[in-house]
């Protein structure tokens, strides 16, 4: 059966689509006695108001764009469990867009969130973005966009992310007390904030008589070929990973090259599975679920406000 609709009330009724509509949001123009004979009538027909419709006359998607590099590792989906929930309680709906972390594809993902009006959008970065000239037409059209997770230094647009130099100092005196030699820090990829950050505060902290050996990986593979060349040219015992990702690479060499007793791995983690392939695990807690409900936060209250405003968002972490 084709829905029913609000001029199908009114037609059975005989009054007009607008009085229906008044009706059952309960304006105080219609008279109580219509406003229950509609009511009951929606009832017994099991009405159910179009949302879109509604939405549209009042200029809002109520849809959020959440635009994604990838979904690979448990950390991404903690991240989208934060956001939609809060996005649900604020009722809200969400829409989940990924990049393949491809530039092209984040490009193609903002057009489509420009030409659906989406209400705002929630991005975190491919490791190919250099620049946020793609993000031009969103302001243009009013969207607001609130970067989080993997950002790069914006004037114009708000962010949520841990304090990235912070922790990375916290890894490294966790390391100076260890008194270690040499240390292998594999981070990511060079042009990132996350990692320009991250390499700031670890170098900062770490004592200047450890020599280390750097590397910029962009995933797990590229990891693993260091952290193994590492161990065998120079019998490297402490390493320092910058993700999840890069300490999966990390561990596979240090247990391949069967050193997992000898050796210290630091880094970042969501806590739900290296600490378990490595009993020497020490790692920052980068919780995806208070990521995502603290970037939703900040979209919701950028929607609410006629003047946006820019804020960076730092989430307080610690070393475990």
């Amino acid at each position: 059966m084709k829905p029913m609709t609000i001029k199908d009330l009114a037609n059975f009724l005989k009054v007009s689509p607008s009085t229906v509509s008044r009706a059952l949001n309960n304006h105080p123009d219609i008279s109580l006695e219509v406003r229950l004979r509609v009511q009951q009538l929606a009832k017994e027909l099991q009405f159910k108001p179009n949302s879109f419709a509604a939405n549209f006359r009042k200029k809002q998607s109520k849809l959020i764009a959440v635009v994604l590099p990838k979904i690979y590792r448990s950390f991404i989906p903690d991240v989208i469990e934060g956001i939609t929930k809060k996005l649900n309680d604020n009722h809200f709906q969400t829409l989940i867009l990924l990049t393949e972390d491809l530039f092209e594809r984040e490009i193609e993902a903002i057009n489509q969130c420009c030409e659906m009006r989406v209400d705002g959008i929630l991005l975190s970065l491919c490791n190919q973005t250099k620049d946020l000239n793609h993000l031009q037409r969103c302001q243009t059209i009013g969207i607001p966009v609130v970067l989080f997770d993997n950002t790069i230094k914006s004037d114009c647009f708000s962010s949520v992310h841990i304090n990235d130099a912070l922790a990375a100092g916290q890894c490294a005196e966790f390391i100076n007390k260890q008194k270690v030699n040499r240390v292998a820090a594999i981070f990511g990829p060079e042009e990132l904030a996350i990692s320009q950050n991250r390499k700031l505060g670890f170098f900062s902290a770490l004592a200047k008589e450890i020599t280390v050996d750097i590397c910029y990986a962009k995933d797990s593979h590229e990891a693993y070929t260091f952290a193994n060349d590492q161990i065998k040219k120079h019998q490297t015992c402490a390493f320092f990973g910058i993700s999840d990702e890069v300490l999966l690479g990390i561990v596979s060499a240090v247990n391949e090259n069967k050193v997992t007793n000898e050796s210290l791995v630091v880094g970042f983690s969501d806590g739900l599975t290296m600490p378990f392939l490595h009993r020497n695990l020490h790692y920052i807690n980068h919780n995806g679920k208070v990521i995502g409900k603290a970037a939703a936060a900040q979209i919701l209250k950028l929607i609410a406000e006629d003047e946006k405003l820019k804020e960076d968002i730092l989430i307080a972490v610690e070393l475990l």
